[in-house]
């Protein structure tokens, strides 16, 4: 299989800027897989965002070396809106997005820019709509709407294009941790049902985890630090050396002096795998654990008494 997105040492510097922002960036992304960019800020994964979606250099101009094919097209030889069709990017601001006085307006815009009939038109707002739960909402006024809705509707007005790759710019940033998970259930059910590429540029990592994604690309000072599984990746120390909070829930195993590796699948707390001796030592450790904890230690032992119901029937 051919794959969907490939960069063959790409190089970009804007051209404000003294030194380029992505250095040698080898990277092969393929069809159907869902894909999450990490990094610190000023790592470059939203610059590399920008170069998929064509915002570079038709937005923010600069020099590249090396090449980027997106579809089979030679990025940088296509326009905006060519890229666009294969390409459609949620913003971490909607409102930013939203051109309509309707929810059901601003669906439509491509497709009101493409000259499609008024009859074909309404059908695929109504299917676009339905696919992201905001169907009873299409009358609304965009401002009306609540942060976690606005999302939706702002990855309706991508998909109504039918569009093969999903890029998420931040999408948790204006979110509160609930509609933040409710997003990343909503990213992974569209994923699943459509079989879209999905990239998701996010540092908030945790959140991003609540549901599964294929790989993760960590960047690091303009180049990829690590391309690896989840469970490969969490194992390694390569997160808190590019400055990532890992998950809670790994410290807290980490404190109690377990050792992760790949095979204990640690990528999610629902998939965990701990040896017997692994889940004594996390017995033993939060017993021992004083009372009165320091703050910064208090998430720490939530996490560990979250693990430790969940793997054992007593709760003594």
């Amino acid at each position: 299989m051919d794959p969907i997105i490939s960069f063959r040492d790409f190089t970009f510097q804007y051209r404000a800027q003294a030194r380029p922002t992505l250095y040698n960036i080898d990277l092969d992304i393929y069809p159907g897989e869902k894909i999450l960019i990490a990094g610190p800020s000023g790592s470059g994964k939203s610059t590399l965002a920008s170069c998929i979606n064509g915002l570079i250099p038709f937005s923010y101009p600069g020099e590249s070396t090396g090449t980027l094919t997106v579809d089979g097209m030679e990025a940088k030889k296509e326009s905006i809106f060519a890229l666009s069709k294969s390409v459609g990017t949620v913003l971490q601001d909607p409102d930013g997005q939203f051109i309509g006085l309707t929810v059901a307006e601003d669906i439509a815009f491509a497709l009101e820019n493409d000259c499609v009939p008024q009859k074909e038109m309404h059908a695929a707002v109504a299917r676009a709509a339905k696919l992201v739960d905001v169907d009873h909402h299409l009358g609304f006024a965009p401002h009306e709407l609540s942060g976690g809705q606005k999302q939706r509707v702002s990855l309706a007005g991508v998909m109504v294009d039918a569009v093969k790759i999903l890029l998420f710019d931040e999408p948790l940033a204006n979110l509160d941790p609930a509609a933040g998970k409710q997003t990343i259930e909503l990213i992974d059910r569209i994923q699943k049902e459509t079989d879209t590429t999905v990239l998701i540029i996010e540092h908030r990592l945790e959140d991003v985890l609540w549901r599964s994604v294929d790989r993760i690309v960590l960047m690091d000072e303009g180049r990829i630090a690590a391309d690896l599984r989840p469970d490969e990746l969490l194992c390694s120390p390569l997160l808190t050396e590019a400055g990532i909070r890992e998950p809670l829930y790994l410290t807290a195993l980490k404190y109690a002096g377990v050792t992760l590796t790949p095979d204990k699948k640690p990528a999610h707390p629902d998939t965990l795998e701990l040896t017997e001796a692994d889940k004594d030592a996390v017995r033993a450790w939060y017993h021992a654990a004083p009372a009165a904890a320091p703050a910064p230690l208090q998430p720490v032992l939530l996490e560990v008494k979250d693990l430790r119901f969940g793997f054992t029937k007593d709760r003594t």
